[in-house]
């Protein structure tokens, strides 16, 4: 049932347009209430690669890529489609409705992750489940960011971050066993979504009537596909590489993904504080981020980024250089990509501002359809599979800033 939005829930009035001081302090609470929790699972998962025997940490590895493919397929673009359409219209009905669809995917990943398990993947099965229940807390938090309220995203982050630490250790320490750590790190600790202010809108996601949806439907499909890609390109060359290769070039993949981690973390708050304040109002870093100024800012963060990869490329040597030999090249080969990406990708927030989200989305695709040929022409080593990602990641979104730039310049 659906009915007009000024009926449909609680509203706002519209904001002012936000300054670059404020965006600076959000993003730092968003950073270092993420951190808190990224932190614990950084710790467990470069532990674990030490401790663990190679083949199962091979297979915590694959865990880990299952939820995290399983999180983008059950989420279908419900954080920024949700965000977006509150932002244009303050209607609370949009947030309930993206509540009840997290909800009803929770049942859906239970089915399909008991389907797999009795066909025998038990490992990716779970991972099904843990993805599809991740993405109720990750709504939590997206939910906190759209309607402003900081208090609510750092109180329910930090006791998130504290029952991942302590499940975590406790199962790899004293279980040790990629099972129970997966679901440690990523189950135990969505309880902490309780604490959440944004947990009255889950309670009554079916309790009131919801605003039209045509829209969000619409731009939500385009939103998952991008999404889906997004997450895609970096973790199915993992199943890839299990099946090409040996079990220590599959650790070394997944220590790889756990090290960029941080940078993941650093885009993602920067992300998600920037596109609810360039929704809806004027946006100063809009029209910073498409002149020459920006451009030379984005290119002194990716040159940053690298100078700390090499770094950490040296230090990973050092540590894990005796258990995964091809660790310390393949991760800057990696990280060089990742991080590009991850710069150059700032462009692309104004897919959203700009409402196009097709070409956002046409470009995931493409550069998906781009990845199964090179994986397989390059996937004999997994320094050639790793070069293939990496080229893979950032040239498509150059491509994407490119196709961008006349439709964002102000």
């Amino acid at each position: 049932m659906t009915v007009p939005a000024s009926a449909s829930g609680a509203t706002a009035p519209q904001p002012s347009a936000p300054s670059l001081r404020e965006i600076a302090a959000h993003t730092t609470i968003t950073f270092l209430s993420t951190l808190a929790i990224q932190a614990t699972t950084f710790a467990i998962l470069a532990l674990a690669a030490l401790t663990l025997p190679i083949a199962e940490f091979a297979r915590l590895s694959l865990i880990v890529a299952s939820v995290m493919l399983a999180s983008a397929l059950f989420e279908f673009g419900l954080n920024i489609t949700a965000t977006k359409m509150y932002g244009d219209t303050r209607d609370e009905g949009y947030l309930r409705a993206a509540f009840a669809m997290r909800l009803l995917m929770v049942l859906v990943g239970v089915v399909a992750g008991v389907g797999m398990a009795f066909a025998g993947a038990t490992d990716v099965g779970t991972g099904i489940v843990l993805g599809s229940l991740l993405n109720v807390w990750n709504g939590m938090r997206a939910t906190d960011q759209a309607r402003q309220d900081y208090s609510s995203f750092t109180r329910s982050s930090v006791a998130f971050a504290v029952l991942r630490a302590g499940a975590g250790l406790i199962a790899l320490l004293m279980l040790a066993d990629p099972l129970l750590i997966a679901i440690a790190i990523y189950g135990l600790p969505v309880a902490a979504s309780v604490l959440s202010l944004s947990a009255r809108l889950a309670l009554r996601a079916f309790a009131r009537p919801w605003p039209p949806l045509r829209d969000a439907l619409r731009y939500g499909g385009y939103v998952y596909v991008n999404a889906v890609t997004f997450i895609a390109i970096p973790y199915v060359p993992q199943f890839f590489i299990a099946s090409r290769l040996d079990a220590t070039a599959v650790g070394t993949y997944g220590l790889i993904l756990t090290f960029v981690g941080p940078v993941s973390l650093l885009i993602y708050s920067l992300r998600s504080v920037l596109l609810p304040k360039m929704l809806g109002s004027p946006s100063a870093f809009e029209s910073l981020l498409w002149s020459k100024r920006g451009l030379g800012l984005i290119g002194a963060f990716w040159a940053v980024m690298m100078a700390g990869g090499v770094a950490v490329a040296w230090g990973i040597g050092l540590a894990y250089g005796a258990r995964f030999p091809q660790i310390e090249t393949a991760f800057l080969i990696f990280f060089a990509g990742f991080s590009g990406t991850a710069a150059i990708g700032l462009y692309s927030l104004s897919v959203h501002t700009r409402g196009v989200p097709g070409l956002a989305a046409a470009i995931g695709l493409a550069k998906l359809i781009a990845l199964v040929p090179a994986v397989i022409l390059f996937g004999t080593s997994l320094a050639g599979i790793v070069s293939a990602v990496a080229a893979i990641m950032v040239g498509f979104e150059v491509v994407l800033a490119l196709l961008l730039r006349g439709k964002a310049c102000p």
